[in-house]
């Protein structure tokens, strides 16, 4: 029930949302874009992020919605100290971290001409995780050998929910007249330890 209602939450905002925005005369404009991203943060020790995005603009303002599919692999190192050969031993341990995120955005736009836009972006942003991380290890290892002749590794399926805001900036340049390249930041900061810092760039139509 509570999924449900957050869901038709989100539908009347986006309803009300666009409404607003297609009110008014033929200088409104639709844009879709795809753009793939870094992570420049440490939350889940960097990762990618690709998305999609719509967007309506009317002269200097707008708004913008996304939707996006990030993933993460990274590891960590598990010492085990070993008295016996006075020595530490190291594990490596792999994680991986996967996370839908829509965003809704408004948006002004201080620089515009025929060949280059700016867009300065602010809203709301939802994200729901999945990470794996380690939850117990079993060893045994062998000192003549000096290596490990067992190694089990036990994960934790963990989701989470994430609420917060984001802002960040797009550049845009019309190579053609119906498309072109973007250069895109955002910056989100999350619930649930979901801080994130997004660079990249990607490609936009113009309809």
């Amino acid at each position: 029930m509570k999924n449900q209602f957050k869901k038709t939450l989100i539908l009347i905002i986006l309803f009300l949302y666009q409404s607003v925005l297609l009110i008014g005369n033929d200088s409104t404009k639709f844009y879709i874009s795809l753009n793939y991203y870094f992570d420049l943060s440490d939350t889940y020790g960097g990762g990618q992020l690709f998305s999609g995005e719509l967007t309506i603009s009317k002269a200097w303002y707008g708004g913008k919605v996304n939707f996006g599919h990030f993933q993460s692999q990274y590891s960590s190192i598990f010492k085990v100290p070993y008295e016996e050969i006075g020595q530490t031993l190291e594990i490596n341990i792999p994680e991986i971290a996967i996370m839908k995120i829509g965003t809704i955005s408004g948006f002004i736009r201080p620089v515009q001409n025929k060949w280059i836009t700016m867009d300065l972006i602010f809203g709301g942003a939802y994200g729901r995780s999945r990470c794996f991380y380690l939850k117990e290890i079993e060893y045994e290892y062998s000192i003549p050998e000096q290596k490990f002749i067992r190694l089990m590794k036990d994960y934790q399926l963990v989701k989470r929910n994430h609420f917060g805001y984001q802002v960040g900036f797009d550049v845009s340049f019309y190579v053609l007249k119906k498309a072109g390249l973007q250069l895109n930041t955002r910056i989100q900061d999350l619930t649930n330890g979901g801080a994130f810092f997004f660079i990249g760039s990607g490609m936009f139509f113009r309809f």
